[in-house]
């Protein structure tokens, strides 16, 4: 199985972005029902700081095993989330939810399948949340890309529950949080669990000879830039966690959670509030145009780069 994902760690990373970024999730004491055959739809609700959040799991594989391991660590990342920023789930999760159903809100919908097609091509999953896309509202996922003990997609895809927009900003946060969650214990994983988050980083991409501040990038259709803006992006989580301190950046998320950011002014200001310093030096090549200042593409390029966050 190993052998497998190391085979499909490209493919998996491609997904990171291609995933049509929406949000949704949960929390508390189990409801825990058995799956009788595949493709059973199974009820659950959890409890979290500001009331119920129900899911539903929909598992169209045979590895019925899977539904109670992916609950369980989702109730788990809800909760480090909800701790670690200091913001709700239901208040966090305001903007995913504004254009469903009275209905459909403060529930979060996982299905599993063998194979996922999106448009009529195979993309491994993608996240309608929001419901942004035609056809059913969740999060579909291939049972090859999220077996239990390998869960960084299904945390990837649940954080952007908190995090969506925008997406230079929102998919390294949620790439990196289950890494930083479980280092501060707010988050159990096993040494493979968090394994598998560390393996998508892509801490072996270049930056090419196109390399662009990271707002660019994610708008690029340039396929010289491959799958640098992801590695990018979550190396530019690094460099703010650096930066900030643990706190520091703490502050960050809770901001970013409930603050509607959509260019790098409106992230200078908070990052200013935090922390006064000459930002735009730091974040040089990151997100403005211009050589890099004290971080580079070379930084946060090893694992024991990350050790000290």
């Amino acid at each position: 199985m190993r052998s497998y994902f190391s085979a499909s760690k490209k493919v998996f990373r491609q997904l990171l972005g291609l995933v049509v970024i929406c949000t949704i999730l949960l929390s508390s004491p189990v409801n825990s029902e058995k799956v009788k055959k595949p493709g059973a739809a199974n009820y659950y609700s959890f409890r979290l700081k500001e009331g119920e959040v129900k899911v539903f799991i929909r598992n169209e594989t045979d590895n019925s095993e899977w539904n109670q391991y992916a609950l369980e660590k989702s109730k788990d990342l809800i909760r480090a989330y909800e701790s670690f920023t200091g913001v709700p789930f239901h208040q966090a999760t305001g903007p995913v939810y504004k254009s469903l159903p009275v209905g459909e809100r403060n529930s979060i919908r996982l299905i599993l399948k063998d194979t996922v097609f999106l448009n009529g091509t195979r993309v491994g999953g993608y996240n309608n949340a929001s419901g942004g896309l035609p056809g059913e509202v969740g999060i579909f996922m291939e049972f090859g890309l999220v077996p239990p003990g390998y869960p960084a997609l299904l945390l990837h895809e649940l954080g952007h529950y908190y995090f969506s927009e925008p997406n230079w900003l929102a998919e390294g946060i949620v790439s990196f949080l289950p890494f930083l969650l479980s280092k501060k214990g707010f988050l159990k994983l096993d040494s493979e669990e968090l394994g598998s988050v560390v393996e998508e980083w892509g801490l072996e991409e270049k930056a090419p000879s196109s390399d662009l501040p990271l707002p660019q990038s994610f708008g690029s259709s340039d396929p010289k830039l491959g799958l640098w803006p992801y590695a990018k992006a979550v190396r530019f989580q690094a460099v703010l966690c650096k930066e900030l301190g643990s706190y520091g950046y703490r502050m960050l998320l809770k901001e970013l959670s409930l603050k509607d950011v959509q260019d790098t002014n409106s992230l200078i200001r908070i990052l200013h509030s935090i922390k006064p310093i000459d930002w735009t030096q730091v974040l040089k090549g990151w997100v403005i145009a211009g050589s890099y200042g004290p971080y580079n593409t070379n930084s946060f390029s090893k694992l024991k780069d990350w050790e000290g966050l």
